[in-house]
């Protein structure tokens, strides 16, 4: 079917109101001719009220024309075509207020001779009595001017309106009036909003900055299964659903990230783009949950269920995790230092450590100092500066975390401090001194084999930075000097040195 013509749809649409000028100002000009051309009527028998009428009308007649031209050519043309976009109706209504006041005022001026200032002065009293009685409406009147003048939305865009009522409505806009703002839900149902309750409600408009917005849903699993897996089920789960009718778009591309963590499992957002002007966002957070539940299925993984364990036992006297010996055998097996070591050992070098607190900012240890004995970071944070040489400032090496161990090369050693060690954090840490080590080699001498071979691990382990970080004309070699470590391990722990 043929697109009617743009000329003749302004033909037709201006065509009523301006023939009806026309007419009534054509009767005008020619009614003393028509007197004249008729004998038996002369103009004393013509009613007085039937030029007033003439007039009046001329008046009204010509604003409701001149109201139609200038909304057909500036606002629904030049406007429009400016914008990109229709003018809501607002505009005409308030073009059309003013010029049938103009015409009013025009009639009472021109026609009835009447007074100015009267007029305003009892458009004035009018006014404060309407004004008190229409208060809401007047809000919605001016709300409405203030959210056009935004161009917050248009006609056309899908929005939802939080309002104080239960749930957002949403829905596309289908007129902005001058009190309301008219919106067509999915439903196919008009929901009618004042201007003043948009004022004070969040709109939220998909269709800026463009038309794809992104939604989510959560799923929770529980924490014994590890996250890649988990991370690995969700991401087939989404992008399956891209390929599906109703589903979410393919481009930008959907996103699994974990979220939280607690006692009742770890919590996964889904995360997809979709445009919700053309699909409904239900749908596809139906198609979405479609396809997680069968790929968990297909895993053998089920949504996490609240559930709570319980255990009898007494309380411990501290929640540190170092204050027992069991707890602190438990955290010596997990250090590198000491992992080959035996039970036994471990439990009689838990007894020998001591418990420091240490504030933040407070030393460690301070480079230049003799080392005889070597920490456990149990809790908190410490970072290793480099001793200052000449005008040269210390600077940062690294930053050791619960488990690392500081200042053991001195103490297996005897070499002074290579650096400074300083708290970053409140810190719980675990000194072991020589002397307990040292009775504990002397018990169990192959443990010192056990220490050699961990430090010549890491020795080699740092060779190649070593040797990149040494000059050229250097005679030592990595190898040369992890032996010479290991012979002042054997010189310090020797018998004949106790």
């Amino acid at each position: 079917m043929a697109s009617p013509n743009p000329a003749s749809t302004l033909i037709r649409r201006v065509a009523l109101p301006t023939a009806i000028f026309l007419a009534v100002a054509g009767f005008g000009l020619l009614r003393p001719d028509l007197f004249d051309a008729n004998p038996r009527v002369s103009r004393a028998d013509v009613p007085r009220w039937i030029p007033y009428v003439l007039e009046s009308a001329l008046w009204i007649s010509g604003a409701l024309a001149l109201h139609r031209w200038l909304s057909l050519l500036l606002l629904e043309g030049v406007a429009t075509r400016s914008l990109g976009r229709p003018l809501p109706r607002i505009f005409q209504d308030l073009l059309g207020v003013v010029l049938i006041t103009g015409a009013t005022v025009g009639v009472l001026v021109n026609v009835f001779d009447q007074s100015m200032s009267g007029f305003w002065a009892a458009s004035g009293a009018i006014g404060v009595v309407l004004g008190l009685a229409l208060r809401p409406i007047i809000l919605d009147f001016f709300s409405g001017l203030g959210i056009n003048l935004e161009h917050a939305y248009s006609i056309g865009d899908y929005v939802s309106i939080s309002t104080h009522r239960g749930e957002p409505i949403k829905g596309w806009i289908d007129e902005i009036q001058w009190r309301t703002l008219r919106i067509r839900t999915r439903d196919g149902f008009i929901v009618i909003v004042p201007n003043s309750e948009l004022a004070t409600s969040a709109v939220t408009n998909y269709a800026l900055p463009r038309p794809e917005s992104r939604f989510h849903i959560e799923v929770r699993l529980d924490v014994d299964v590890p996250s890649d897996r988990a991370l690995r089920i969700l991401r087939s789960a989404v992008l399956e659903a891209t390929e599906l009718p109703d589903g979410p778009r393919r481009s930008p591309a959907p996103d699994v990230l974990v979220w939280s963590a607690d006692d009742s499992g770890v919590l996964y957002r889904i995360r997809f783009w979709l445009d919700p002007a053309t699909l409904s966002s239900d749908n596809a957070t139906h198609v979405v949950w479609i396809c997680v539940l069968q790929q968990l299925a297909k895993a053998g993984l089920s949504l996490a269920q609240p559930r709570e364990t319980v255990f009898l036992a007494r309380l411990p006297r501290d929640a540190s995790g170092v204050h027992s010996v069991e707890d602190r055998v438990a955290f010596l097996r997990r250090v590198a230092l000491f992992e080959r070591f035996p039970d036994a050992s471990l439990r009689w070098l838990a007894t020998e450590t001591v418990l420091r607190l240490i504030r933040p900012g407070q030393v460690l240890v301070r480079a230049g100092d003799p080392g005889d004995s070597m920490f456990l970071v149990a809790e908190g944070c410490v970072r290793v500066m480099s001793a200052p040489t000449g005008d040269i400032a210390p600077i940062e090496l690294a930053t050791l975390q619960s488990g690392q161990v500081v200042g053991e090369r001195s103490l297996l050693t005897g070499e002074p401090r290579s650096a400074s060690v300083h708290a970053v954090t409140e810190c719980l840490v675990l000194e072991i001194t020589r002397t307990a080590l040292s009775l504990l080699i002397e018990r169990e001498p192959k443990l010192l084999g056990h220490l050699e071979e961990t430090i010549a691990g890491r020795e080699r382990m740092n060779a190649d930075r070593i040797a990149a970080s040494q000059a050229p004309e250097s005679a030592e070699t990595p190898e040369s000097r992890t032996q010479a470590l290991l012979r002042r391990m054997r010189e310090l722990f020797r018998p004949s040195s106790r």
